[in-house]
């Protein structure tokens, strides 16, 4: 049993693990109406960060601070999907490399903030969207497909909508790292209610050969969150402060040391985020 310890929302959620496919996920499940209900406005996600200072990039590159997922290369722009874009910056880079890029957001003021910006935002999911079939040559899951609440059906569909040989990229935290066994409901990444779904790279990976989906990569991007966020949260415990209060997380010093650290978790394969690259491939009849 867990609490909302980010946000600070009512009651006790309680996560199990399915003795068939071992996923983790939270029982009783919630529906997408239910879950989007419980993000806060200032959920970081949602917010106007389209003119973000390029300084900022370029001291976390001095300072070895290197976030963000690892894009698959693609030989030229083509048609892209972003599920769970929030308000779009993802979308507005890949415009501006020429992209066709496309959005899905069940938040509907994240979704409107994005069209300001000239974004296409879909406010919905990505069942609701109902693009064209083989539509699409990339589809990005980062940090959104932990928070959909039907997987299954999720992937049939991301299979219908790309071109054959197309690519999707989904980012997720890892449940098997070694920050989710020591910290247990306390680990940062839990993020009970709005993560339903939990998964490994065991499990993620069967879950895409289930659903035609050929494995090219899988990697690993872990940052301090894992390990200084959950630390924060352990000393919140019995104060109710959300996981943003407090002197560690918010201490810059600890948080390159901590990243620094989770960087050398992943080089073990056992960091808090695991990346998996995958390529649609034909059914057999």
């Amino acid at each position: 049993m867990t609490r909302d310890q980010h946000f600070g929302g009512p009651g006790w959620h309680r996560v199990v693990q399915c003795a068939n496919c071992s996923v983790v996920f939270l029982n009783p499940r919630y529906s997408d109406q239910e879950l989007a209900a419980v993000y806060p406005s200032d959920y970081y996600a949602y917010q106007d960060n389209f003119r973000r200072p390029r300084w900022k990039k370029v001291v976390k590159g001095l300072l070895g601070y290197q976030t963000g997922p690892k894009d698959p290369h693609f030989e030229s722009p083509g048609t892209v999907l972003d599920l769970g874009c929030g308000s779009g910056w993802f979308l507005q880079e890949m415009r501006a490399r020429g992209w066709m890029a496309y959005g899905v957001e069940i938040s509907k003021a994240a979704s409107l903030l994005g069209e300001s910006q000239g974004l296409q935002i879909f406010w919905g999911t990505v069942q609701q969207a109902n693009f064209r079939p083989e539509f699409f040559d990339y589809v990005r899951a980062n940090h959104s497909f932990e928070h959909m609440t039907c997987p299954n059906e999720t992937l049939d569909e991301i299979y219908r909508i790309l071109k054959p040989q197309g690519r999707l990229l989904i980012g997720v935290p890892n449940i098997d790292g070694l920050n989710a066994r020591v910290f247990k409901r306390h680990w940062w990444h839990l993020c009970a209610p709005v993560h339903p779904f939990h998964y490994s790279v065991k499990t993620l990976s069967r879950l895409l050969a289930r659903h035609h989906f050929s494995i090219e990569r899988i990697s690993y991007d872990s940052d301090y969150a894992g390990i200084l966020g959950s630390l924060q949260i352990l000393c919140n415990r019995n104060n109710h402060r959300k996981s943003s209060e407090g002197m560690l997380i918010n201490n810059i010093p600890l948080r390159l040391i901590c990243h620094s650290f989770a960087k050398s978790l992943d080089l073990i394969r056992m960091g808090d985020v695991i990346e998996i690259t995958a390529r649609k491939v034909q059914k057999e009849a």
